[in-house]
C-alpha cells in the first residue's frame, strides 16, 4: 500500500435531517437557489428547499434553467447575487446546477474571477459564499468534490468544496428505470476504474462493497422507485465515490482509458456524459482485459458477483452480459443504433487526437468504438 493523503472538508447529512440543516444555515439569509431543469419543480424538490429556507426567515432568489455548467451561467449566477443582495448558494440537482453554484459561490466574492478560473490566481476553499449542495439524481459525486467543469472555457473550479452535502433520498424518487440505470453504469465507471487500479485493500474494498450495493439498489430501485434504503444508497454511493475515500493507491494510469474511450462518442456523435459511459463501459472492461486480465477478473467477481470458474474468456463474458444487463433492464441502448449512426474508424482515429489515455493503441480505440455498434461479446484476441 502506498502512502497517501486524505482531505474533504464536505459535511455530509442526510435523510429528514437534511432539511433541518438546510434550515439552520440559511436562516435569515437571502439564498440563491440554483437548478436545473423542469424536474425539480416536478418532483417537489425545488418547493421543499424553498420552504425549508423560509422556514426561519431565509428568502429565496431562484436560479432555474442550469442544464450546463457554462461560463455565461457562472456569470448570471454572479449577477444575480450581486443584485438581489445574495449571501448564501443552494445548488440543487445534477452535476450542472451543484457545479454551477460552486463556481458562483466562489466567483462572487472576487472581483477578477477570471484569473482565478484560469488557474492564473490560487483559488481558496475559506474564500467563497457560504455553499450547500442537494444532489437529486445521484451519480458524478460533484457534492463530494472541489471541482467544477465549466464547459467550452479553459479553467474551472478546483479546491472549492460545499460547507454541507444535504443527501434527501425522496428527492430522488421520481428517477426513472432509464435514469436509475444510468446512475448505476456512470458509478459502476467512475468507482470501478478507482477499484481496478487501487493497491490500498482497505478503499478497494470500500469500492467493491459500494458497487455491490449499488447494484443490489439498482435491482430494488426498478420494481419500487420510491425504496427509500435504496435510494440512499445511490446517494452516499455517490459521495463517496468522488470524496477522495476511494483509490487511495492507484498504481498507473490505465484505467483512465475508460473516459478516453467514452470521450470518443463525444468527440463523434455528441452524445452525453452519461450515454458515452453507459455504452462504453461493458465494452471496455473487454478491452482492459486484454491487457491486464487479473485486476478485471477479480472485479468480475468481487463487484459483480459472476462465478470465478472457467478461464479468462469466460469470466470477462460473463462480466460483460452482467453490465450489459443493467442497460437492457433500464431501458437504455444497448447499441449505437440508437443514436442513428456509428462513426467511422477514420473519425474515432482522428478523435483519438483529443483524448489524453494512450492505454489503447488507435485501432484498438476504433474496435471498441465498432463494438459498440452491436450486442456481440468482443472477445479476447
Amino acid at each position: 500500500m502506498r502512502d497517501f493523503a486524505f482531505y474533504n472538508p464536505v459535511r455530509v447529512v442526510t435523510g429528514e435531517a437534511a432539511l433541518e440543516k438546510l434550515t439552520e444555515v440559511s436562516a435569515a439569509r437571502t439564498v440563491l437557489l440554483v437548478c436545473g431543469g423542469a424536474s425539480a419543480r416536478l418532483n417537489g424538490s425545488l418547493e421543499r428547499a424553498a420552504v425549508a429556507v423560509r422556514a426561519r426567515g431565509g428568502a429565496v432568489v431562484q436560479y432555474g434553467g442550469v442544464t450546463q455548467c457554462t461560463y455565461d451561467a457562472i456569470v448570471e449566477g454572479v449577477r444575480r447575487v450581486h443584485e438581489y443582495g445574495v449571501d448564501m448558494v443552494v445548488g440543487l440537482g445534477g452535476a450542472s446546477a451543484m457545479d454551477t453554484a460552486k463556481a458562483v459561490a466562489f466567483c462572487a466574492v472576487h472581483a477578477d474571477y477570471d484569473a482565478y478560473l484560469k488557474g492564473e490566481l490560487p483559488q481558496r476553499n475559506d474564500e467563497k459564499l457560504p455553499l450547500v449542495l442537494i444532489p437529486t439524481y445521484p451519480s458524478t459525486g460533484s457534492e463530494a468534490n472541489g471541482v467544477s467543469d465549466i464547459m467550452g472555457y479553459a479553467g474551472g473550479i478546483h479546491g472549492v468544496f460545499a460547507d454541507y452535502a444535504l443527501l434527501y433520498p425522496p428527492f430522488t424518487y421520481s428517477l426513472d428505470a432509464r435514469n436509475t440505470a444510468f446512475s448505476t453504469m456512470v458509478l459502476l465507471a467512475q468507482t470501478g476504474y478507482r477499484y481496478l487500479a487501487d493497491e490500498n485493500p482497505v478503499s478497494r474494498g470500500c469500492a467493491a462493497a459500494s458497487l455491490r450495493a449499488v447494484l443490489d439498489a439498482f435491482d430494488t430501485c426498478v420494481e419500487n422507485p420510491e425504496s427509500y434504503e435504496a435510494r440512499a444508497t445511490f446517494l452516499w454511493a455517490s459521495f463517496l465515490e468522488t470524496s477522495g475515500l476511494l483509490g487511495l493507491s492507484m498504481e498507473g494510469r490505465w484505467t483512465h482509458s475508460i473516459f478516453s474511450a467514452a470521450g470518443l462518442l463525444r468527440f463523434t456523435l455528441g452524445t452525453v456524459y452519461r450515454e458515452n459511459l453507459a455504452m462504453v463501459f461493458p465494452r471496455w472492461l473487454v478491452f482492459a482485459a486484454r491487457h491486464h486480465p487479473e485486476p478485471v477478473c477479480r472485479f468480475a467477481v468481487e463487484v459483480l458477483g459472476v462465478s470465478s470458474e472457467g478461464d479468462t474468456e469466460a469470466v470477462v463474458r460473463a462480466a460483460y452480459e452482467r453490465t450489459m444487463g443493467v442497460l437492457r433492464r433500464g431501458g437504455l441502448p444497448t447499441t449505437l443504433d440508437a443514436y442513428g449512426i456509428v462513426p467511422t474508424d477514420e473519425e474515432v482515429a482522428a478523435a483519438t487526437e483529443r483524448v489524453s489515455s494512450k492505454e489503447f493503441a488507435v485501432e484498438e480505440y476504433c474496435a471498441l468504438v465498432r463494438a459498440c455498434a452491436t450486442e456481440e461479446f468482443p472477445g479476447l484476441e
